[in-house]
């Protein structure tokens, strides 16, 4: 039952969600709607194939 406490996860868990924060509140929105409809398009085209 080792649960040890690991800095460098928990440092890197928090870089990311800041790194992320920062890119939501700064970047404008058209640029998110195009990335989200870019991995749409993708995770349905993956999803299509596969069903095969």
């Amino acid at each position: 039952m080792g649960l040890r406490f690991n800095k460098k996860r928990v440092i890197g868990i928090i870089a990311t969600i800041t790194g992320a924060a920062i890119l939501i509140t700064r970047l404008p929105s058209w640029i998110w709607m195009m990335a989200l409809g870019g991995f749409l398009i993708w995770f349905g085209w993956m999803l299509f194939t596969e069903s095969r």
